[in-house]
């Protein structure tokens, strides 16, 4: 009888001990997936902010306007450093999409801004970025350079088209040197096949507006000797 009272009563303990143990367990990891949501809540909204600001950016330069480009590439930095804090507490986000989104959109609009005013590729030691947003950010800014030559063909300006030609294929010049798995670069062949069809479109349009003007300025010179 005592015998079967302690094994009853050491049975009770283990339970109690494995219920406890559980319990724990548990509310540890309720804890934890706790810490990672609010981080990824606060990252997330974070990295909205980030594209709007370098989308605003963008549109600014487009207006010739460096001074309010400028303001919202600061704004966007200044969460760039917030988001990498944040990413530094729990390192599983800091590859999560929406942050590599916003690395790849900041690099474009510090890309389109640096060329537009000092006439430079803004190098990736200057970036606290992924390497693989860096050369995203890269082939996403051969778009925006697209859209300027555009803009000063429409206008007959060639020589200033054919800048930003020139910085297109310097541009894809450091991707093609790159060759490395799509694993590490984040789909490096895709964008760089997207920058190459881009660059030669480019070129052709800007072949066809140097032959239209000089077709032009050919028969204006005709009817001005036949006057």
């Amino acid at each position: 009888m005592t015998y079967l009272l302690k094994m009853k009563v050491s049975s009770t303990s283990s339970k109690l001990f494995k219920l406890s143990t559980s319990e724990s367990n548990l509310n540890n990891l309720v804890d934890t997936f706790n810490k990672l949501n609010e981080i990824r809540e606060q990252s997330l909204s974070i990295s909205r902010e980030i594209v709007r600001d370098c989308s605003k950016s963008i549109r600014y330069m487009h207006r010739n306007d460096a001074k309010g480009s400028e303001d919202y590439i600061n704004s966007a930095k200044e969460k760039i450093d917030k988001l990498n804090r944040l990413c530094s507490e729990v390192s599983e986000i800091s590859y999560a999409g929406y942050v590599l989104d916003a690395e790849r959109e900041f690099v474009e609009a510090v890309m389109f801004y640096s060329f537009e005013v000092n006439g430079i590729i803004e190098p990736f030691a200057n970036f606290n970025v992924h390497a693989s947003s860096y050369i995203q950010g890269i082939g996403d800014t051969i778009g925006e350079w697209r859209r300027k030559a555009l803009e000063h063909l429409r206008i007959l300006e060639i020589a200033e088209a054919e800048k930003y030609l020139n910085i297109m294929e310097e541009s894809i010049g450091i991707l093609n040197e790159l060759d490395y798995p799509d694993a590490l670069t984040g789909g490096l062949r895709r964008y760089a096949d997207n920058a190459r069809s881009i660059i030669e479109r480019t070129r052709s349009d800007i072949t066809n507006a140097f032959i239209n003007e000089s077709l032009r300025k050919d028969i204006s010179n005709i009817n001005k000797d036949e006057l």
